[in-house]
């Protein structure tokens, strides 16, 4: 092939084609970063009615911890059965109050009826049998007394006669056989005076103890009569306490023995809060904290209250709290009425918080948005929490009060460096 030379004017001409045609592109490329630098720190874009928006605050704040909860019984009775038998009748169901004299069921046993007429009659023969032992032992005492004074004459008038012969012997009327006999007689008849009051006062003694050994025993039968009768009118079961059955555990027919349970009943007298706490916030809450209750009713309304136990165990990832009512509860309160309390844990003076975001936590630090002055805009901020509540959380470092914030979930933009809000 035969080279052809390009004239000089020529190659400077296409030079400077080639050179306009790069300048073109490199001018193109520059825009193009530009554009693209000029668009990128603008981010994603939110709609603002979407985000919940708060803003920083300073003053009085106070740590709270909220935890669902219901009001139940202090005091709960379980009615039992305080003999077998056959339930008759059933005469109240749960919901329904009841004094403590009210009956709650009506029980048949034909033997507690026979068993009290036998301990009836078994008392009655015991006090005859009393009145007829102790009439008797009364004669045998007179009859001992009687003795006693018969022989007691007799050894009165032998010693008489022994010294009247005494002072005979010296003249010689009485001979001293004579005389020796009737002292022998009168120290005979004394000596049974002697063993006749011994007899006596044993007599006596014994006397005391068949009466106090007979009336042991009509004691004994006395309570067991008592005991019967109980048993007799335990057959109609009561409450024993004021308040509300919870539930009926028989059936009209059903057999019982003795113990079986019967139904439930419990105070209105004594409700108490029991709250749910979650285990992460439950590390604060200590005894004599106050507690703000709101009952689940119509009237919803707000009952003070303290702290008085707090579990020692977790359970299903929250802590059991016992909150006591300090004043009386509304009318409509009963057992098992839903709630939710707010425990006061502590109020710092002068602290900057700030509605809760999603997911912060006490003492943590997190990655927030804070609007622009235009409120167009949300740029992203490194925040360092103090103390929080239920729905507030103290702030520490990276925001200052009259800043706000997105503090719904921005887990959908989370990352970029600006968010445009419209």
């Amino acid at each position: 092939m035969i080279d052809i030379a390009i004239p000089p004017a020529e190659r400077r001409r296409r030079k400077l084609r080639r050179l306009g045609l790069l300048g073109a592109i490199v001018f193109l490329l520059i825009l193009g970063a530009g554009f693209a630098l000029k668009l990128a720190p603008a981010g994603p874009s939110v709609a603002k009615a979407n985000l919940l928006i708060a803003e920083v605050k300073k003053g009085r704040f106070s740590v709270t911890v909220s935890a669902p909860g219901t009001l139940v019984p202090r005091m709960i009775r379980m009615v039992t059965a305080g003999a077998p038998g056959t339930i008759q009748e059933i005469r109240v169901e749960p919901g329904d109050r009841v004094r403590a004299g009210s009956i709650l069921a009506v029980v048949s046993n034909p033997d507690l009826v026979d068993k009290v007429a036998e301990a009836h009659s078994r008392l009655a023969n015991a006090e005859a049998s009393l009145v007829s032992e102790e009439a008797t032992l009364d004669d045998r005492l007179l009859t001992l007394k009687d003795t006693l004074a018969q022989v007691g004459a007799q050894a009165q008038a032998a010693r008489l006669k022994a010294q009247a012969e005494r002072s005979l012997l010296a003249e010689k009327v009485v001979g001293s056989l004579q005389y020796t006999q009737s002292r022998l007689t009168a120290e005979s008849l004394a000596q049974e005076v002697k063993l006749t009051r011994e007899r006596i006062t044993d007599f006596r003694k014994n006397r005391t103890a068949q009466m106090r050994a007979q009336r042991a025993r009509i004691d004994a039968l006395v309570a067991a009569l008592q005991s019967a009768r109980h048993e007799l009118a335990s057959l109609r079961i009561r409450a024993g306490l004021s308040g509300v059955v919870q539930s009926v555990a028989v059936r009209e027919g059903e057999r019982l023995v003795l113990g079986s349970a019967v139904a439930e009943i419990a105070s209105m007298r004594a409700l108490k809060a029991k709250l749910d706490v979650p285990a992460s916030e439950a590390a604060e809450v200590a005894l004599g904290q106050p507690v703000e209750l709101i009952l689940d009713t119509g009237s919803g309304r707000h009952v003070a209250a303290t702290v008085t136990r707090v579990s020692p165990s977790v359970q299903g990832g929250t802590v059991t709290v016992d909150a006591e009512p300090k004043g009386p509860l509304p009318s409509d309160a009963r057992p098992n009425l839903a709630l939710n309390g707010r425990i006061m844990i502590a109020t710092l003076p002068d602290a900057v918080y700030v509605e809760r975001p999603a997911y912060s936590a006490s003492g943590g630090t997190m990655t927030l948005y804070r609007l622009t002055p235009s409120g167009n805009e949300a740029v992203p901020v490194r925040v360092r929490f103090g103390r929080a509540s239920s729905n507030a959380i103290q702030i520490l470092d990276g925001l200052k009060p009259g800043d706000r914030i997105v503090v719904s979930d921005t887990t959908g933009f989370a990352g970029a460096r600006r968010v445009r809000l419209r």
